[in-house]
C-alpha cells in the first residue's frame, strides 16, 4: 500500500510529528503502534467524502479541515505551521525543505510551487501556517470539479488574498516520488543536475518577483 510506505518512509527518515488523516474511516494504525504510543504520530480517520461528485479536492479539504479540528499534535501551542502532503507521496528531500523554511525568514511564508501565470499551484507540498489553512477552507465550499472550480484553484485564491503571509516558491525544488491516485502518473525522483538547479534557481527569482508585482497592483 502506497500509503503504509510512505508513512515509514517519513517515519524512517524524518524527526517530525506525522498526522496521517483519511476519509475512509480505515483503520490500519496498528501498523504504526510503535509510533503512535510513543507520540510521534497521530492516527485520524473518519467517514467523509460524501459529495463525490464535487470530486477529490472537496474530499482533501474535508480531510484538511477534519485535521485541523481534532488533531491534539496540530492544536499544541507550539504547532507554528504544517506540512501538508498527499498521502502516496514521499519527498525525498523534505528535511532539506523545512529546514530552509524555518532557518530564512520566510517562515511567516505560504511555500508551494506554482506555475509561471499564477493560475494553477501544485498542491501535492504546501507548507504553511495553521491560519493560512484556516483561510483557505473559507473556499472550500466553492470546490466543485464538475464546475472547473478545483482545490487548486481555490488555493490560488487564496495565496492572492492572503497577503498577511505572502507567498514564496520552495527555494530548492522539492523532489518527489510515487503514485498519483487521480491521474495514475508515476512521479521519479530525477538526479539533480547543475543546468538543472541553474534553471529552477531561474524559475525561484522570476516568481518572487511575479508575485511581488501581483500584489502591489492589487493593492
Amino acid at each position: 500500500m502506497q500509503y503504509v510506505d510512505a508513512i515509514r518512509y517519513y517515519l524512517l527518515n524524518t524527526h517530525y510529528p506525522i498526522v496521517f488523516a483519511e476519509n475512509s474511516g480505515a483503520d490500519i494504525s496498528c501498523l504504526f503502534e510503535d509510533a503512535i504510543k510513543s507520540g510521534r504520530m497521530e492516527y485520524i480517520s473518519f467517514y467523509g467524502n460524501q459529495n463525490k461528485e464535487r470530486g477529490k479536492g472537496y474530499g482533501e479539504c474535508e480531510i484538511i479541515q477534519y485535521a485541523l479540528e481534532h488533531s491534539f499534535l496540530i492544536n499544541k501551542s507550539n504547532c507554528k505551521y504544517i506540512v501538508k502532503i498527499t498521502g502516496r507521496l514521499k519527498i525525498k528531500n523534505i528535511k532539506t525543505l523545512i529546514s530552509f523554511h524555518t532557518f530564512l525568514s520566510w517562515k511567516h511564508s505560504t511555500i508551494c510551487s506554482i506555475n509561471s501565470n499564477f493560475s494553477f499551484p501544485d498542491s501535492r507540498i504546501i507548507i504553511a501556517s495553521k491560519e493560512f489553512y484556516y483561510f483557505f477552507l473559507k473556499k472550500k465550499e466553492y470546490i466543485d470539479d464538475t464546475k472547473g472550480y478545483f482545490f487548486e484553484h481555490a488555493l490560488c485564491d487564496t495565496l492572492k488574498e492572503y497577503k498577511k503571509f505572502p507567498f514564496s516558491p520552495f527555494i530548492i525544488q522539492p523532489q518527489i516520488e510515487g503514485i498519483s491516485g487521480s491521474t495514475g502518473n508515476t512521479y521519479n525522483n530525477k538526479k539533480t543536475t547543475l543546468i538543472s538547479s541553474l534553471k529552477y534557481a531561474r524559475y525561484t527569482i522570476s516568481q518572487l518577483r511575479r508575485f511581488k508585482k501581483l500584489y502591489r497592483d492589487s493593492s
